[in-house]
């Protein structure tokens, strides 16, 4: 190691063929280099104590080491020295990782010659170069350099640089702090940008970099993104894309400047009241709320239905019965919580789906039958003989619309009176009719006045809810459903003698039967779950296999694991969550389009539109928000497998 021109290579292999094969390849390159080897990680953090090495050429596999936690330990002991990562697996995704963690490349065993691995080796050693030429550049800024940075800070502004083949970004302190991170924080990409942008302004985003990355023009957007998940900041961005010389790069370089204080004082000239601000907060944690609600009432919903087909008892059926209802009563109180949001909305998401005319009235009795039995109020379901006995809307809700009326019903009528609902149509066509749902009751009754205010939804906004009474909110979300789902609403009422509401909506006729809850799989049906929950994974596993002797169920904790079980093992469906660590479904269902077609089911706690349009648009064949009822998931494959078997 005394001839200073020759470069110094450290092999840590434990595999003696792989060594003596990468020492032959190393020969035949040509490059006056000396070569050393070890077996393991200890042995290589000892040499590199004593010795100087110009490279490591590093197996992710030791015998006191083995995958990524190998790269992460040698880089804590020896960040100054370039390593190349050496990998038995196929897949790019390791390598890519491993350049991510800190390597200047990788290479998959088996699959480099002499010269690949030249080229490995010299272009690891001129990146390297030139990383430490640009830290050594960033040691030594100027006078100047360091007055401009202080003015950045002064005036909100930093600069960013993002690599358009990696999307890996590098940003200035400033811009850090802009979007609410500590400088140096994270190694930021396009995909963290992105995530501090305000959710209705994501998709204006992500074309403003498309478009910028297109040409050499220069372009500029002012958006608005949200500071540690609850301050809402504006920033105007400009970017243009730039060639690297240094580095070969095609790079998109740019500005951010704060300018929340400039828009909030046009903002207080334009807007009339400050209550849709803290309305559009207020939707945000409303949002948020229900993706921590709705994960675990899917867990007790799939629990419960378990627990029901088990053997009981009497009183434990009761009980066990009582604990449904219960849940599916929660289910809607807790929709009626997280769509108060919608009351400021000027779109709702409609998700249309074929509903059983009987099964949804009966389903629609057991949420508010226990509330009646409390008061022993007599429910009476009635519906016409000569309706269809199948209909399109969307029943979530209509469901909530219907939960609401017939709950104020039962709430403002005496003990041992009757709420009547009874199901008709009108205005028949060849292809929809409107269904007409008619709530009556002989509760306290409402005084024209009354009326008049429950009517308009906007009205209801300014109300006082402290009072506890929800009669009010209630009825604002039953008019904004209604009017969302292009229909009308009507209450005909007198003082001490009961209200009459009557719901009118249009819906579509269904020709072909829906496929029902009976339905099941009569051959083999193979079904991977990738779920990071762990109750959800114990819960929807049983609920499937206790559908059917024919269903297998194999689960996946993330996405990238649900991608390589997909790869070794295929399957017949896949039901994939959305949100997961490692690797999400939106990354997981784009990889496994790359290779097979086979059906894919998102279950997520998200329930957006823009949620919804994403899963169909990256792949997946349906789209299901939790809390998911069984009788619900079944029907939902039966659909799909339908459909994909006649395609």
């Amino acid at each position: 190691m005394k001839n200073r021109n020759l470069l110094n290579i450290l092999l840590i292999e434990d595999n003696p063929a792989d060594a003596h094969l990468v020492k032959i390849f190393l020969k035949e390159t040509k490059m006056k280099h000396e070569f050393h080897h070890v077996e393991s990680l200890y042995e290589g953090n000892d040499f590199l104590e004593s010795n100087t090495a110009h490279l490591v050429l590093l197996d992710l596999s030791l015998p006191d080491s083995t995958g990524f936690k190998t790269l992460t330990s040698f880089m804590e002991k020896n960040a100054s020295v370039p390593v190349v990562v050496m990998t038995g697996l196929n897949d790019d995704i390791v390598g890519n990782q491993a350049v991510k963690a800190g390597a200047q490349d990788y290479l998959i065993k088996g699959e480099f010659d002499s010269r690949l691995l030249g080229r490995v080796v010299r272009y690891s050693m001129q990146r390297h170069k030139t990383q430490k030429a640009l830290e050594e550049t960033a040691r030594s800024l100027s006078i100047s350099e360091r007055r401009y940075i202080e003015a950045q800070e002064m005036a909100n502004f930093g600069n960013f640089e993002m690599d358009l083949v990696t999307n890996e970004m590098s940003w200035t302190n400033e811009v850090y702090r802009i979007l609410g991170f500590l400088p140096g924080s994270i190694r930021p990409t396009l995909k963290d940008y992105l995530n501090c942008v305000h959710f209705d302004e994501r998709d204006r985003v992500e074309e403003f970099f498309e478009e910028a990355a297109k040409d050499g023009q220069r372009h500029k957007l002012e958006h608005k993104i949200i500071i540690n998940g609850r301050t809402i900041h504006y920033v105007l961005i400009h970017a243009k894309v730039y060639y690297d010389e240094i580095s070969s790069k095609f790079l998109l370089v740019g500005g951010i400047q704060d300018i929340t204080e400039r828009k909030l004082g046009e903002q207080l000239i334009i807007e009339k009241n400050l209550s849709t601000q803290t309305s559009k907060i207020k939707e945000e944690i409303l949002q948020d709320m229900s993706f921590h609600i709705r994960t675990p009432l899917s867990s007790i919903l799939n629990l419960s239905y378990i627990l029901s087909n088990t053997e009981m008892g009497g009183t434990e059926k009761e009980l066990m019965k009582g604990l449904k209802a219960s849940v599916d009563d929660l289910s809607i109180s807790v929709n009626n919580l997280l769509n108060f949001s919608m009351l400021v909305s000027e779109k709702v998401n409609i998700e249309e789906e074929e509903i059983m005319l009987e099964d949804f009235m009966q389903r629609t009795k057991q949420l508010v039958q226990m509330k009646a039995g409390q008061k022993k109020i007599d429910l009476k379901f009635n519906s016409d003989i000569s309706m269809p006995k199948h209909f399109k809307t969307d029943k979530n809700k209509l469901s909530q619309v219907l939960y609401n009326i017939i709950d104020n019903g039962i709430k403002y009528s005496s003990e041992n009176s009757k709420v009547n609902i009874d199901f008709g149509m009108s205005n028949i066509q060849n292809d929809q009719y409107d269904l007409v749902v008619k709530v009556q009751d002989q509760g306290v009754g409402l005084m024209k006045t009354q009326i008049e205010n429950l009517l308009v939804a906007d009205n209801l906004l300014q109300v006082n809810y402290e009072d506890g009474d929800n009669k009010q909110l209630g009825m604002a979300i039953v008019n904004k459903l209604v009017k969302s789902l292009e229909g009308q609403l009507a209450i005909e009422s007198e003082l001490g003698k009961g209200a009459t509401f009557t719901v009118t909506i249009p819906v579509k006729t269904v020709r072909k039967e829906m496929i029902g809850i009976d339905d099941k799989p009569n051959q083999a049906l193979k079904i991977l779950l990738v779920e990071d929950h762990f109750l959800n994974q114990i819960a929807t596993r049983k609920v499937l296999t206790s559908w059917s002797d024919f269903v297998t169920v194999d689960i996946a904790e993330n996405g990238l694991i649900g991608y390589e079980k997909f790869k070794e093992h295929g399957y017949d469906l896949i039901l994939m969550d959305i949100q997961m660590p490692v690797m999400d479904g939106f990354e997981s269902t784009t990889k496994i389009r790359e290779v097979s077609p086979v059906p894919i089911i998102a279950l997520t706690a998200n329930s957006s539109k823009q949620e919804a349009a994403k899963c169909l648009e990256i792949g997946m064949n349906e789209y299901m928000s939790k809390p998911i009822k069984p009788d619900d998931l079944y029907t939902k494959i039966m659909t799909v497998l339908s459909k994909s078997y006649v395609s």
